[in-house]
């Protein structure tokens, strides 16, 4: 073998091992997720007795794979013996074994996660091979580094879950497919046969590969035979790939619609997610939070979480397709299979992440690799011609240019290891700033637990209070702090609208609203984080709990909160209470003393222009709370206290006997009017309570214009027998 060739295999060989080590890295540095305690569970079932009730609204070939290793634990507890296993819920199960029997939890997850590890290196060796096959040694190399250095198919290899192993066998089995076509043989077509079961037997939606191996073997025909005969060599396909999938179920056969059918599990499984896609999933996308999904979802997706360097090279990548007739064949085998599963994902209303997408990732990096057909390492067999290369000036700059982009790319992936999960490009804000876009898989899931056992054993002395969505268990990591949420169970001296001094460690999902009270933490929202771990937990500082002497209560038309309620939402007792009409009158009692107002929602109050700057400044909007089991839709203000005064208040008046009179002026020594504001036919007033009554005044004014008869108002949104000093 010469020396060259030799080099630029071990280039491939390193390329891919350091792509095992970066996904080795992650995986031990990470808590179980969201998903993978269910997988786990299932692989250690199917490894122990084969039992499939548990694939619920799933395929079993990655649970097969996951519980490969932990069948050589010999600590690992039978399921069958579990108290919850007569239960029947996965989730149940899940939690007993992993939490509750005393498992090396590190140990057994590292385990479930190496086999999805090492089905990355084949993932990454297909994507290597066709783009070599295609367009030569250089365009291996480009495919190589995007591989290897890509945060989204790192972040999904090092995780026991489904998502890169249906990448993986989608990807291998058109692939193998477009193979075939290039040169048929009766491996190519076995091989395309058996990736075809696999990627069946791996998730649901690999069914799309049917119609997409469909219409590619009339692309990949040349014509010179029947009409007919892609189609045959497509349903040849057929038995042998069925055959494969009953093997992973085990050849299972059980009574299903009245008659015995073989892999009876996996038409169930279609069931069940059907129902699953049709009720919905709540999410979050671009502050709002939806059960239904949005279009564009996973459009903004993945804008939002592919490195900019890849859609680059992707868009030149199409660009030099288009301008280059021969390439479009093979194009085809790319694109569609990308197009076909964008589209069902996008009509489909569960949009919890990228990992939904993730088997068109493959494809567009093939696709990028084109990018070095113009320059003089371009494949002659892809039809490179001289009119069709870049002239040697441009195509140094262009490579130099490739060269440093391909280099940056590399380090901003490692700069971000291991927290590849919450990956989001730069031009959003990078890792810190997912929060505001995007949810659930994407950012937070649960992943980060070590991480927040860490950064409170180094500051112990605080008061740390955590709000943790994932399904791992704080305890487990030596984490002692308070629990806001436990079992959808709210802590009782928690006040959402008011938090009590001290830290908080809140998980992105509970931030978003991903909770049965999407706007718990809504006063976290409008507070800037002190600090971000991993991407999906943020810290908090809250250094004084605010306090107040009052809480007003807007009438709409009756309080939206009784007064305990209202004292538990801001960690007060023993306040005073008042009602007003906040249409017409706002009340600032106990002489501007902080306090608080609870209002019906609304953008802005008339009252904020009439403040003069600094008062209105002093009066904000602390807390938003939707209609939820927990509460009705409610705003919460909180005036920080100081003498209230009118924007452009009028500091005259004139009395009936008209006398001009310098304002405050007195009347029945019972309340003070310090100024007035006249709005067109609106007049503000502001006015200053001396001493309490019980006489039932009023408010009334008169209008003259010399125009018309006089305008009169009667108004008085705050009822005397409230009035104090």
């Amino acid at each position: 073998m010469p020396v060259k060739c030799l080099l630029l295999r071990l280039v491939f060989v390193a390329g891919l091992l350091l792509f095992w080590g970066l996904a080795l890295h992650t995986a031990v540095q990470k808590s179980p997720t969201n998903d993978e305690p269910v997988h786990f569970t299932r692989g250690v079932v199917l490894g122990q007795n084969g039992d499939l009730r548990l694939q619920f609204e799933h395929a079993p070939l990655s649970h097969r794979l996951i519980g490969l290793f932990l069948q050589s634990e010999a600590e690992m507890p039978r399921v069958v013996d579990l108290t919850s296993w007569t239960h029947g819920d996965r989730l149940q199960i899940a939690q007993e074994l992993v939490w509750q029997m005393g498992l090396d939890v590190e140990r057994v997850f590292m385990l479930a996660r190496l086999p999805i590890i090492w089905l990355g290196l084949i993932l990454g060796a297909l994507v290597v091979s066709w783009a070599w096959v295609w367009n030569g040694r250089h365009a291996a190399i480009i495919a190589l580094i995007l591989f290897s250095f890509s945060p989204n198919l790192l972040a999904h290899a090092a995780l026991a879950t489904t998502d890169l192993a249906t990448a993986t066998f989608y990807f291998g089995t058109v692939y193998v497919w477009w193979l075939y076509w290039q040169k048929h043989t009766v491996w190519r077509w076995a091989a395309a046969a058996v990736f075809l079961g696999l990627a069946l037997a791996t998730k649901l939606t690999a069914v799309l590969l049917l119609p997409i191996l469909f219409v590619l073997a009339y692309v990949g025909w040349r014509r010179q035979s029947s009409f007919w005969e892609p189609a045959l060599h497509w349903l040849g396909l057929l038995l042998p790939a069925a055959f494969v999938l009953w093997g992973v179920y085990g050849f299972e056969s059980a009574p299903m619609f009245g008659i015995s059918l073989p892999a009876a599990t996996y038409w169930q499984s279609w069931q069940s997610v059907l129902s699953h896609v049709d009720s919905g999933h709540p999410a979050f996308f671009m502050g709002e939070v939806s059960s239904t999904g949005w279009w564009h979802y996973f459009g903004a997706t993945f804008w939002l979480k592919t490195p900019i360097l890849t859609q680059v090279l992707v868009l030149l990548g199409l660009i030099i397709v288009v301008l280059r007739r021969n390439l479009w064949r093979t194009a085809v085998f790319l694109v569609l299979p990308v197009v076909t599963l964008f589209g069902v994902t996008t009509l489909s209303r569960l949009n919890i992440g990228y990992r939904h997408i993730l088997p068109i990732l493959p494809f567009l990096l093939v696709l990028a690799s084109v990018v070095v057909l113009p320059l003089k390492g371009g494949n002659a067999r892809a039809g490179r011609s001289r009119s069709g290369r870049l002239s040697p000036r441009i195509q140094k700059l262009f490579t130099i240019l490739l060269g440093f982009s391909l280099a940056v790319y590399g380090l901003n992936t490692l700069r971000q290891q291991p927290h590849h999960l919450a990956y989001f490009n730069p031009l959003v804000g990078g890792l810190a700033q997912g929060y505001k876009y995007l949810g659930d898989s994407n950012l937070d899931w649960g992943q980060d637990l070590p991480l927040l056992a860490e950064t409170i054993s180094l500051d112990e002395k605080e008061t740390w209070r955590i709000s943790y969505a994932g399904v791992g268990d704080p305890s487990y990591y030596g984490i002692a702090a308070k629990q806001l949420i436990t079992a959808d169970t709210l802590d009782s001296s928690f006040a959402p609208a008011n938090p009590a001094a001290g830290r908080y460690a809140i998980s992105a999902n509970h931030l978003q609203g991903i909770l049965a009270d999407a706007d718990l933490f809504d006063w976290f929202r409008r507070t800037m984080p002190e600090g971000n771990l991993g991407g999906s937990i943020l810290i908090f500082d809250v250094h004084k709990q605010a306090a107040g002497k009052w809480i007003a209560h807007c009438l709409d038309p009756v309080p939206l909160l009784t007064p305990a309620a209202a004292e538990l939402w801001l960690g007060q007792v023993g306040l005073r209470h008042l009602w007003f009409d906040c249409s017409q009158t706002w009340v600032f009692p106990e002489d501007g003393a902080p306090g608080w107002l609870i209002l019906p929602q609304s953008e802005s109050w008339w009252v904020q222009d009439q403040l003069s700057q600094g008062m209105a400044e002093r009066l904000q909007l602390v807390y938003r709370h939707a209609p939820s089991d927990l509460g009705p839709s409610f705003d919460v203000y909180y005036w920080a206290g100081g003498v209230v005064e009118m924007a452009d208040g009028d500091d005259m008046v004139e009395l009936e006997d008209g006398t001009a009179v310098t304002l405050p002026h007195t009347l029945a020594n019972i309340i003070q009017l310090h100024s007035y504001t006249p709005v067109g036919d609106t007049w503000y007033t502001l006015w200053r309570v001396n001493t309490t009554t019980n006489d039932p005044l009023s408010l009334q004014a008169h209008l003259y214009t010399g125009e018309s008869l006089p305008l009169v108002a009667d108004s008085l949104g705050f009822s005397s027998d409230q009035w104090q000093p």
